[in-house]
Order: structure tokens, then C-alpha cells, then sequence
């Protein structure tokens, strides 16, 4: 699928503000927020064209669901990783 470039701009842009409730949200346990994030990771990461980040999301969902805060510290990393990789 070809993305407009615009539209791919601002896609990632948005993962900057995500990274940032990901940290939040592990800061208060929130668990069901960072499931939540990592599946929405999961899907449109492959749908705007970044399979790396879809298994990011993958990885934070799955750690989020059994509540392994070691697994989801290291998949939140990874995602600041991909994000000062990826976003101007």
C-alpha cells in the first residue's frame, strides 16, 4: 500500500506522543492501556509499511496481557528505538 507521504509524516510523529503514554502508563501499571497500545502497534504498523514496529507491538502486547514488567520494559526500548530511528 502506498501511504502519502504526508499521512506517513504525521503517522510517526503520532508514535513520539505513544511512546510517551507507553512510559506513563507502565510508570502506573496501567497494563490494559499497554496491551491496548501494542495492538494498535501491532496492526498499523504493517499497514503503513513498518513490519519492525508491528513486532514491537507484538512483543509490548503480549508482556502487557501477562503483566511482565521486565518483557514490557524491554519492548517499550525497543519502540524508543524504532521512534528516534524513524522520526525526524
Amino acid at each position: 500500500m502506498d501511504v502519502p507521504l504526508d499521512y506517513l509524516s504525521r503517522y510517526k510523529e503520532r508514535r513520539k506522543k505513544d511512546l510517551e503514554l507507553c512510559l506513563s502508563n507502565l510508570q502506573n501499571l496501567n497494563f490494559i492501556e499497554i496491551e491496548k497500545m501494542g495492538h494498535q502497534l501491532k496492526g498499523n504498523g504493517l499497514t503503513f509499511g513498518y513490519p519492525d514496529l508491528s513486532s514491537i507491538g507484538s512483543h509490548l502486547e503480549k508482556a502487557a496481557g501477562e503483566q511482565n514488567i521486565p518483557k514490557i520494559e524491554q519492548a517499550i526500548k525497543e519502540f524508543s528505538f524504532w521512534v528516534n530511528e524513524n522520526v525526524n
